[in-house]
């Protein structure tokens, strides 16, 4: 009987390492591409982070700018990371070359994505003055507004190229784009897109209220026509898809990006007296977006080159991408609270003990990247079903939904450990 029952344990420990090490082979190559991309997304993450901590004297003097912050950076990913699913999916199916040419897919995508960044400026600044007078600070509609929709224009000269340019790079590399885009398109968006919000703050404070209101209406006259022309434009009518698809999708998600903020201003005292906190909060979010943009492009490709069915319950192929994005989370989480905890103690910010971040991003990790799995599998599917297109409505989906999620689960492991009340 002992005999028997030791042979048994041996063959299901056997099985157990047998099954480790398919799931190993198979998706090794993504592991490490997704590890690679990640830990630089991660580096990009803190140094937003840190351009925040290092900020609490604008954020003390404009409240509201906290609020305008995750919903900005968030719609940066939201639109950059979808252009960049849609040509990995171009590459995928052959229907773009991996050379750098102009070309009728490339030129509707630049258009549609240009006039998508400018469209969801003004509706952000519009939604964070209103947020931020409701909340009781004083704040214009027009300042809020003019920061906002600077930020997002400066932002394309920077997001365009690289966006494009990773894509075919990475593909003409033989790599896989869909495991490099979202996290490098995140570390490109969090570390232009706060240096520029701050830049756009300082021009406004420094301009007449009349002068802010003018601009306001000469950008959004020239917003509105290049979102008419990217809706009427000829070409394969692609631009208009995407438009008609993400701009629904892109205000919904800008929704979310905006509670975290709320989310975050409601804690803004306890934040502030704790500055080091402030670090962990791009890089827990935008990593917990990339990781989420990593699963979404890859299941997407999968969708549109039909070697995966769209089942009630995910396949095992899908579950070991599940356990790829977790194995992922156990990396990455751990070491953003100890970048975090180091470049706080270089710049002396008041922060928790390495144990204790660590020990909160590992934990606040793991909850967000099971909540990304299921998400992202159950959006890719049904978008396809209805005949959408899953590189236009689920990376935005996903990283905004995790801006709200990431930021109560961060939030409330922070609390459980004590460190804010």
């Amino acid at each position: 009987m002992v005999q028997e029952r030791l042979e048994s344990g041996i063959g299901r420990t056997s099985g157990l390492v047998a099954v480790l090490l398919g799931w190993y082979r198979e998706e090794r190559k993504d592991l490490t591409e997704g590890l690679a991309s990640l830990l630089i997304c991660t580096f990009g993450d803190i140094i937003a982070g840190t351009f925040i901590g290092l900020a609490t004297d604008k954020i003390s003097l404009l409240p509201a700018l906290l609020i305008l912050i995750p919903p900005t950076i968030g719609m940066r990913g939201n639109i950059y990371s979808s252009l960049g699913s849609r040509l990995g999916s171009y590459l995928h199916t052959g229907q773009i070359k991996p050379i750098f040419e102009s070309n009728k897919i490339m030129n509707n995508n630049i258009l549609a994505t240009s006039a998508l960044t400018l469209i969801t400026a003004f509706y952000l600044g519009i939604l964070s003055a209103a947020v931020g007078n409701l909340m009781g600070f004083d704040v214009t509609y027009s300042s809020m507004i003019l920061i906002s929709v600077l930020a997002a224009g400066m932002s394309v000269i920077f997001m365009l190229p690289a966006t494009i340019s990773l894509s075919i790079l990475t593909y003409k590399k033989g790599y896989d784009p869909d495991n490099f885009t979202a996290p490098i398109i995140t570390f490109v968006g969090d570390f232009i897109t706060l240096p520029l919000l701050f830049l756009s703050t300082d021009l406004v404070f420094s301009m007449e209220d009349d002068l802010s209101g003018h601009i306001v209406l000469v950008l959004f006259i020239f917003s509105v026509l290049i979102s008419l022309l990217s809706y009427l434009w000829n070409g394969e009518r692609l631009s208009r898809r995407i438009m008609v698809e993400s701009t629904p999708i892109l205000l919904i998600t800008g929704l979310f990006g905006l509670l975290a903020g709320v989310f975050l201003t409601g804690e803004v005292e306890n934040l502030i007296s704790i500055a080091g906190l402030f670090t962990l909060v791009p890089p827990f979010l935008e990593d917990g977006g990339a990781i989420g943009g990593i699963l979404s492009a890859r299941l997407s490709s999968k969708l549109h080159m039909g070697v995966m069915r769209m089942e009630k319950l995910p396949s095992y192929e899908v579950l070991k991408s599940f356990i790829t994005m977790h194995i992922l989370g156990f990396i990455i989480f751990p070491l953003i609270g100890i970048f975090a905890f180091l470049i706080n103690a270089q710049l002396g910010l008041e922060s928790p003990s390495l144990p204790v971040m660590a020990g909160v991003t590992f934990i606040a990790g793991q909850v967000m990247v099971a909540v990304v799995n299921f998400l992202s599998y159950y959006s890719s599917i049904f978008s396809f079903r209805f005949g959408l297109d899953p590189d236009n409505i689920v990376i935005p989906l996903i990283t905004s939904f995790m801006d709200v999620a990431g930021t109560v689960i961060l939030i409330s492991v922070v609390m459980g450990f004590g460190i804010i009340q």
